[in-house]
């Protein structure tokens, strides 16, 4: 066997294994799979699973890999569609798509970010190092410039104020607060929205 062929097996096992661990996660939860039921419902063996991802939290860092690359693809259409709104109008509209991605993915995202029963080591789990949380602050350190102009003083900082949004919304706080206070997620976009107005917004 070629090397070309076995590395284009390896990519369609990849993507078949992605796609059945997805469906899976979605069906019956996170913590409920385990390695031995995405192999069988696969039909690969779990060596060959194995040699791909050694553990569980190999599996999920790289399921959540692939939900944000098409969350970008996401955000980026949705720029181009609304490109003549108002920044504001277009960072909160960020803000809307990614309440929605917080929620639908929530279990596998408190699981990646409270790590239980996953071992990521090293930079693998480092949030602040992938290329989602690079282009979400990157987009929105442009939207802000966009709210606030460059000549407010004192000056603001949009990179700052991009990091610090981002911060604030950690799934583990998210939920926190939205729990506590018995909101909706309706309610959340609201109070998230009327926050980056009062932040943001010039008449």
């Amino acid at each position: 066997m070629s090397i070309r062929h076995e590395r284009k097996d390896a990519m369609e096992n990849r993507q078949l294994i992605l796609q059945t661990a997805k469906q899976l996660f979605h069906d019956y939860g996170v913590q409920s799979v385990s390695m031995h039921q995405i192999a069988k419902t696969a039909g690969i063996g779990q060596a060959t699973l194995y040699r791909r991802y050694a553990h569980k939290g190999d599996l999920c860092f790289d399921v959540l890999q692939h939900y944000g690359k098409q969350f970008i693809n996401d955000i980026m259409m949705y720029l181009d569609k609304h490109s003549h709104a108002a920044p504001i109008d277009r960072l909160t509209g960020i803000l809307d798509l990614w309440i929605d991605e917080i929620e639908e993915k929530a279990e596998l995202i408190v699981a990646m970010s409270t790590r239980i029963d996953i071992n990521c080591e090293g930079e693998q789990g480092n949030f602040f190092l992938s290329p989602i949380y690079h282009f979400i602050r990157g987009k929105l350190s442009e939207l802000i410039l966009e709210c606030i102009g460059p000549k407010q003083e004192p000056q603001a900082e949009p990179d700052f104020a991009a990091h610090t949004i981002i911060c604030s919304m950690s799934p583990i706080g998210y939920f926190h607060i939205k729990n506590e206070k018995a909101y909706t997620k309706e309610h959340m976009k609201a109070h998230y929205r009327q926050l980056f107005y009062f932040l943001f917004k010039r008449d």
